[in-house]
Formats: C-alpha cells, structure tokens, sequence
C-alpha cells in the first residue's frame, strides 16, 4: 500500500534563550511520555500475540477433541467405519459451486447428468448378512432365492439427482415430462431427509462478492465412492436401468434383472428364461 506525507508550509526561526529552556523542559516531559507509550505499545502487542496464540491453541484443541471422540469409544469419527461396506472418511475434497455439472454448455452438462448410472448399486445380498446386520428381508433374487434384492441409498440419491435434473431440463426446454411427478416429489423429500439426518455443522465460508457464494476454497473428509462400488461390484443384481421410463406393465421389472456379469453363476438360470445379449 503506498503512503502519502503532508509537509506544512510554516517557516521555521529560532527561539529566545528562555523559550529553549521551557521547551526542553516540556520535551524531558515528553521523552518520559514517549518511553511510557513506546513500552504500553510493546505491552499491548505482546498481549494480543498471547490471547493470538491461545486463540489458535483453543481452537486447534477443539477440533482435535471433535475429531477423536465419538459415541464415547474414543477413536476419531474418521476412524469408524461404515456398517455395511466398512468406509472410512479418507477422502480429502474441497467444496465447490462450479464443476463441470454446472456448466453453461447444456449439451455438455446433460451428458454428464445423464451418464450418471446406479446399476451396480442394486444389490443381491446374502440372507445371512442381512440377518447378521440387522436388515429387514428384501424382496428375493430372481436367479437365488437364498438373497434380496437392495438399492444402496447413495445411489438411490444419485439416481434422484438425476432424475430432478432430467425433470427441469425438460421444464426449461418446454418437453414433455417423462418422469412421474409424485416420483420427483419422493425424490426431493429423500433427499430433505437426507440433509436433515446428516445435520452437517460446518461453517461454509461467506464471500465478499456482489452476490455472495459460500464454502469456496473449504475442504472436507468424505468417503471413497470408488470402495463403496468395489463392495457392490461383490454382490451383482445382474441389474441394468434400461427403458426407465416405462411402467412395468409395459416393461416388466424382472427383464432388468438378466445382466449377470461374465463368469456369473447366474447366467446359466437366466438363459432358462431370457435369450439375452450381454453385448448391448
């Protein structure tokens, strides 16, 4: 930052003899003064490096006590995992409002939401993890009787994103809506659940613009999707979304059920009923 001096224009002359006295009188007074002011400066600086310190301290002890205690076990939040497919917190993100989702290119941002695939998601899973886990018996596999049949809820959100997406697109460009109204209302409220559950305390960081956006340059702690989609890669539904937007009276559900991956031992019951082309 650059500074500016004011210089005054007042011309300077000697003093008399008994002026130059007082005068050194007045700035003996004024050095003590000054001394005085120089070490309550130095006080002052000093104090609030202190309360700057403790200030940093207190709250670096804080969020480390957030951070190591749980439920009262002791162990960080970070440290637990999740019930199902063991996650841990170890991904490091920074919170942004423009990705490529976002982007003004609507031809660029519809392939994005609309390549956004939950198929692995629909899992089969073993009666017996279930019990174990405390899940309520699912509807049952067509291909085993012995699993049920279970949407992981981050993909359903996923899948609910998207279909909102989809929704106001076609609303924006004044198209027919392929997507049932009271699915989209369930989508919106999944999701006010979700947010309300997960009751997330951190502080977003407000900027200094005209219009004012919050969280940019943060970060936070999330869980590997790419773990969570190996975990469901160990259970397949043989599950693919296709015609999606059909009732199953017109399309029924059990045709999505047929695309057992290859080495399935699946495959050999679905040929039973279904002549399908796994290349598709």
């Amino acid at each position: 930052m650059s500074s500016c001096k004011m210089f005054s224009s007042i011309a300077y002359k000697r003093l008399p003899k008994d002026e130059q006295q007082g005068l050194a009188e007045e700035q003996d007074v004024t050095d003590t003064r000054s001394t005085v002011g120089v070490r309550q400066m130095s006080l002052n600086a000093s104090f609030f490096v202190v309360i700057l310190l403790a200030s940093n301290l207190t709250t670096w002890s804080v969020s480390k006590r957030l951070s190591t205690t749980s439920n009262g076990s002791g162990k960080s939040s970070l440290d637990i995992p999740t019930v199902f497919a063991g996650l841990q917190q170890t991904v490091t993100v920074a919170l942004h409002g423009h990705d490529p989702y976002t982007d003004r290119n609507d031809t660029f941002r519809d392939e994005l939401w609309q390549s956004i695939n939950i198929d692995e998601g629909m899992i089969a899973l073993p009666d017996e993890i279930a019990v174990e886990k405390g899940l309520p018996l699912a509807q049952r596999f067509p291909w085993d009787h012995g699993k049920g049949v279970y949407l992981l809820h981050g993909y359903h959100n996923l899948h609910c994103v998207r279909a909102i997406y989809i929704a106001l697109m076609e609303y924006k460009n004044n198209l027919p809506q392929t997507r049932n109204f009271r699915h989209i209302i369930h989508c919106l409220d999944s999701l006010r659940q979700d947010v309300i559950c997960n009751a997330n305390d951190t502080p977003r960081v407000t900027t200094n613009d005209s219009i004012p956006e919050t969280g940019q340059g943060q970060y936070r702690q999330c869980r590997s999707w790419d773990e969570l989609s190996a975990w469901a890669r160990q259970y397949p539904a043989c599950y693919r979304y296709i015609n999606e937007t059909q009732t199953p009276q017109e399309f029924p559900q059990i045709q999505r059920f047929v695309w057992c991956p290859e080495g399935s031992p699946y495959r050999a019951e679905v040929e039973k009923v279904f002549e399908v082309d796994y290349d598709v």
